[in-house]
């Protein structure tokens, strides 16, 4: 991913949004890393002939690869990160 999609305060948890700013903005990191390690993952996986490796639209396939994976909730790895966040 060249760059980590803002996200929305009204996208989140109800949790998170009532736990407070800085709940929130624990959140939004945890998210961020959770887009940042799926772009890598899916950089990684995508074989390096063919449309998705090379090419003048390969960067935009693995991005919109990536999005769709972290639509909704994402892969759930970042509320994992941000219950970690929060009890220490």
């Amino acid at each position: 991913m060249s760059a980590i999609d803002p996200v929305s305060t009204a996208a989140l948890p109800a949790d998170v949004r009532a736990a407070g700013p800085q709940a929130t903005k624990d959140f939004k990191s945890a998210l961020g890393f959770e887009q940042l390690l799926v772009g890598q993952l899916v950089k990684e996986m995508t074989p390096k002939e063919g449309p998705m490796g090379e090419g003048p639209y390969a960067s935009t396939m693995q991005d919109t690869l990536t999005t769709a994976l972290m639509g909704g909730q994402g892969l759930g790895l970042a509320r994992q990160l941000y219950k970690e966040m929060q009890s220490s």
